[in-house]
């Protein structure tokens, strides 16, 4: 009974140690922007559909599907281009754009010099700007 215990104390310790680490790996992947690994993954969007939004602690996360799930955590909310209309987290309407678009195909995604995001769907457009408050 007591090795039991001690074994989920020691697993316990294992996965809060685990979610700080995440949470480390988080921060400094905003401190320095966009990696090789994520410019990857971006360009590899093209096909999929955007399925929906979910959160990683308070991050906001783009759910892709097409031959895998892809997910893409970004440090704070895209800007969203729908037709004329340009919607910034807080504007009236940006999350029925964003509910929108679901659905919708990735037909081009693409990181800039300037370390921003662009992922083109059929009814619109995600812009992530790092480093621009959400």
């Amino acid at each position: 009974m007591i090795f039991l215990a001690c074994s989920a104390l020691i697993a316990g310790r294992v996965l809060v140690g685990r979610r700080f680490d995440r949470r480390d790996a988080v921060q400094d992947a905003r401190a320095r922007g966009w990696s090789v690994g994520s410019t990857r993954l971006i360009e590899q969007l093209h096909g999929a559909t955007f399925e929906r939004v979910t959160f990683d602690v308070e991050d906001p996360q783009l759910v892709f599907v097409g031959e895998r799930q892809a997910i893409v955590t970004i440090p704070e909310w895209p800007t969203v281009v729908v037709g004329t209309r340009v919607l910034r987290y807080g504007d009236a309407g940006f999350r029925q754009a964003i509910v929108s678009l679901q659905g919708d195909i990735v037909r081009s995604a693409r990181t800039s010099r300037e370390r921003e995001v662009v992922i083109e769907l059929g009814g619109g457009t995600f812009l992530i700007e790092p480093g621009r408050a959400g």
